[in-house]
């Protein structure tokens, strides 16, 4: 693979309002290598065996589960014999229905910070997912498919599984307030962590005493403020060091450091590799 500056991005979408593919083996050349999507993805395991990364943490296949990948997520799908369904949306679905439904955002299934990206359905959920699926294939063959009954239909899922993620996960029972504040300080992570390493920033921006602002991250994530931003550098450093050609020097800058050395202790102090280590054993890894 011939290294950019850029995480190879998998085009499955191509500017529809949704589409649905059946996973199998050859969907996608990008597949088995470290790929952000152009959409958002919920993708539901009917068989097969084996792991998937996001973000380079590993999650086993297993029927019946459900998973949620967001655009600016790393995904990877090892060479193993799988099958599914795959639900593809962008961004006007995805707004709309955090519009109509606000203590869904950044919540559940739909945390792009959540170290359990999936759900198990039980009975029930999964005979929702099986109604509404051929639904959704019968829409999309229409020959001027209704887009308002599309999107009422993958509400339906989201909602069904974050409901399920609550009754799966039950340390996510928290009150609105605290979804929504929670909610509104991942987002600020992701929009500043390359700009400010420290809580400060983000302390004044919230208006919010770090004390509480800990609280409420560490009730929705298992995370302190501090710790978030942290993680957040990692994930993106390890992604440049896999997929782009920029030295680990220039990732550094990149991602707000202005001192190389300082980059290679952080990155070593969480990975116990160095940046050079550590691309070197990726490398590895994909040659063998």
């Amino acid at each position: 693979m011939r290294k950019s500056n850029k995480v190879p991005l998998q085009a499955l979408l191509e500017g529809d309002y949704l589409r649905v593919y059946r996973m199998h083996k050859e969907l996608n050349d990008l597949s088995a290598i470290p790929h952000r999507h152009d959409h958002y993805e919920l993708m539901m395991i009917t068989g097969g065996k084996g792991d998937h990364a996001i973000n380079f943490k590993q999650y086993p296949f297993k029927v019946n589960r459900v998973y949620f990948i967001h655009p600016g997520q790393v995904h990877t799908i090892n060479e193993f014999e799988r099958d599914g369904i795959l639900i593809l949306f962008g961004e006007t679905i995805m707004q709309r229905f955090l519009t109509l439904h606000k203590s869904e955002d950044h919540f559940g299934l739909l945390d792009p910070f959540t170290d359990t990206p999936f759900v198990d359905l039980d009975a029930p959920s999964r005979e929702l997912y099986q109604s509404i699926l051929p639904n959704i294939q019968q829409e999309l063959k229409a020959r001027q498919p209704d887009e308002a009954i599309l999107f009422h239909y993958v509400s339906l899922l989201l909602l069904a599984a974050n409901r399920r993620f609550t009754q799966q996960h039950t340390d996510t029972k928290h009150s609105t307030k605290e979804r929504e504040i929670s909610s509104q300080l991942k987002r600020l992570v992701e929009a500043y962590y390359k700009q400010e390493h420290g809580v400060a920033f983000y302390v004044k921006k919230m208006n919010l005493p770090i004390k509480q602002l800990n609280k409420y991250c560490s009730l929705t994530s298992g995370l302190s403020l501090y710790a978030l931003i942290q993680e957040r550098c990692l994930i993106e450093s390890k992604i440049l060091l896999q997929v782009s050609a920029l030295s680990a020097k220039e990732i550094s800058y990149q991602l707000g450091f202005k001192d190389p050395a300082y980059f290679g202790r952080f990155f070593k102090k969480h990975t116990g590799l160095t940046p050079v280590g550590y691309r070197a054993q990726v490398a590895l890894k994909y040659q063998s």
